[in-house]
This record gives structure tokens, sequence and C-alpha cells, in this order.
């Protein structure tokens, strides 16, 4: 798998191969499993009713057990008395964390990234590196690449000038090589990523995934 390798005013100066853990092809399954993997991490469980052992009173029973003509009843606590506990209502003691293994999320990465390239949607570019953060520049390297759909921008840790500068941008998303979120990558119509982060990508996934 190549992918052509772009200066900033959009000529090709370099081609790179990809490893072959970049032709991974992932199942809507699994895509699904991770997505619901990070939208679980990322939930907080807010909701919270109490139940019959949290409601305040009740210390004794009601009225006495016959002779009233009314139904049997221990507690106002009860959830058939108003004020009283909640049946199965929601608990902020919830855990909606799941477990998935590295390799599996790496799987995932490397096939989202290498169907990116496939699919033409991924621009290699050799080199971002900013004086100063400066959105203009940023603005005018996606209009020499005649980019005007939503885009990700991936860098490698040092381009935090180029990071900052993309991310002024509407419609981009800056995201860096150690931090990528699938997610994002799949909301966008093109992902740019530096040569030095497609390496990282390259020497990590191929590594560990074999």
């Amino acid at each position: 798998m190549k992918l052509e390798i772009l200066n900033k005013i959009g000529e090709k100066v370099d081609e790179m191969t990809l490893g072959k853990a970049f032709e991974y092809k992932v199942s809507q399954e699994l895509l699904a499993l991770y997505i619901n993997y990070l939208r679980n991490a990322l939930r907080d469980p807010i909701a919270n009713a109490k139940d019959r052992s949290e409601v305040s009173g009740g210390g004794h029973k009601p009225y006495k057990q016959k002779g009233t003509g009314r139904s049997r009843q221990g507690s106002i606590r009860s959830p058939l008395w108003v004020g009283g506990g909640v049946t199965f209502g929601p608990s902020s003691e919830q855990n909606w964390h799941q477990r998935m293994s590295k390799r599996m999320k790496k799987q995932v990465m490397a096939g989202i990234i290498g169907r990116l390239v496939t699919e033409k949607k991924c621009i290699g570019i050799d080199d971002l590196t900013f004086a100063a953060p400066k959105t203009s520049e940023a603005v005018e390297i996606m209009t020499k690449m005649n980019i005007e759909c939503k885009t990700c921008v991936i860098f490698s840790e040092k381009d935090k000038n180029a990071g900052k500068s993309f991310r002024n941008i509407a419609g981009v998303i800056s995201m860096y090589v150690d931090k990528l979120n699938v997610i994002d990558l799949l909301s966008c119509g093109k992902v740019i990523i530096t040569k030095e982060a497609l390496i990282v990508l390259d020497e990590r996934y191929n590594k560990e995934i074999k």
C-alpha cells in the first residue's frame, strides 16, 4: 500500500510504502464494538434515583396488619407509595466501561487508516513545521490542496505550532498521532497526515500487529 507525499503547495515530492498492518479489513461488527467502547468510556452516569433503602422515613408500620380493610403495608418507603423508593431506577454507581484488548484497538486503527488511503481520502504531507502559530498559513495550505470538506489533520508531537494553527479553522480537527480518535477520522471527508506521523504509525502497528 503506497501513499503519495505532497509538500505545502500540493506538489508530489515523495511516496511512502505502508506496512501490511494497514491492509487489515475491519469488519462492521469490530468497528461498532470499538466505537461503543469509546463512547462508553466517555459516558458519565449522572442520573440517580433512590431505592427504598435510601428514602427517608418509614421506620414503622404505617397501620396495623388487619382490621382496616386496606392492603397490607410494611413501610411508606415501598415503591407502591407516593414518595417511596424507585424500583430498578438509574444509579450513579453504574459502570458503563467496556473492555477491549490493545491488539483489537490497534487493528481497528490501522485498518481505518488503510481504508482512508485506499479510498483516496488520506493526504500525506512532508512537513508541517510552523515557526509560530499562524492560522492564515494553515488556511493557505488547505487552499492550495483544494480541500473544502471537513478535515482531520494528524501531527507528530513536535508540530505543536501547526496544531494550534489548524484548530482555529472551522471544520478542521487537529489530532496528535498518539491520541487518534476513530470517530473523528470516520466523520471527516479528508485526512491530512504528516510524513513523520506516518512513520510513527507504521512502526507502531507493524511491530505489534502480525
